[in-house]
């Protein structure tokens, strides 16, 4: 199907999937066991036949690293939440609950001119286009403490973003971030139910779903704000918090104790 048959939609998931992004996809082996090599010498013959089992090797390694990869995810997943809920009762202790706020205030100060974000351009129709997206459609000056707090809180952070064909981004949406999770390429299994429908490759982009709504977005819809840091916990970010879950159970524990 030509560019010019895409629908806008379409053309946003070819443009900001991850392999757009990243100049990286899937490795395509051509070699097959029924496959005939012709060369002109023997010394020819006997480096492309190595290399073709060579070819044929990596390509069963990948589909192991990727199975590996999948499997720990899977894993992870309780432990993701079981964090998130720590997380969650950990603010209801003054000095954590202070120290997001500390986090959010000084992360998002404001400049002279009351705004938190100065957009710099030479072209006036870049600069009033995005000063329209960031401060009108986006309420940059409210939400961005918002968004910001919730990052270093649970490490990660979504947004979902109201789109239009012909205006672009016109709004946005918290979501909750213990409800969505985020499946890419070598990490999840799954295959997402892409718009676009006439590549294979395209049904295992980048995509969030919410679990307990059944709902899915493309990478284009939902903005995902992450620290990252442990490669662990990967594909999602590392919470600010985690450092001190130990020692704010202890805390917990002794408090019990000395109550009994």
């Amino acid at each position: 199907m030509s560019e010019n048959n895409l629908t806008v939609w379409q053309r946003l998931s070819k443009t900001f999937g991850p392999n757009s992004l990243l100049k990286q996809d899937y490795p395509t082996f051509k070699f097959d066991k029924k496959e005939l090599l012709r060369t002109t010498n023997r010394d020819e013959f006997e480096r492309e036949k190595l290399q073709s089992q060579q070819t044929y090797y990596l390509t069963n390694q990948w589909a192991k690293v990727e199975n590996n990869l999948y499997s720990q995810a899977i894993y992870y997943e309780p432990s993701r939440l079981s964090a998130q809920y720590d997380y969650e009762s950990m603010e209801y202790t003054p000095e954590i609950s202070a120290a997001l706020d500390i986090y959010s205030e000084e992360s998002t100060t404001t400049n002279e001119d009351g705004f938190i974000l100065q957009i710099f351009s030479e072209s006036k129709r870049i600069k009033s286009v995005l000063a329209d997206l960031f401060n009108n459609a986006l309420d940059i000056n409210t939400n961005l403490p918002m968004w910001t707090r919730n990052t270093c809180k649970y490490g990660d952070n979504f947004v979902y973003l109201k789109l239009d064909p012909e205006k672009g981004i016109i709004g946005c949406q918290q979501l909750p971030t213990i409800e969505i999770e985020r499946h890419e390429i070598g990490v999840s299994g799954r295959i997402s139910q892409d718009i676009s429908k006439e590549k294979d490759e395209d049904k295992k982009a980048l995509h969030f779903t919410w679990k307990t709504r059944n709902m899915e977005f493309q990478s284009w819809e939902v903005a995902h704000f992450r620290l990252l840091g442990d490669d662990r916990k990967l594909p999602y970010g590392t919470s600010m918090l985690e450092k001190a879950r130990r020692i704010w159970k202890q805390l917990l524990l002794c408090e019990d104790a000395m109550l009994i």
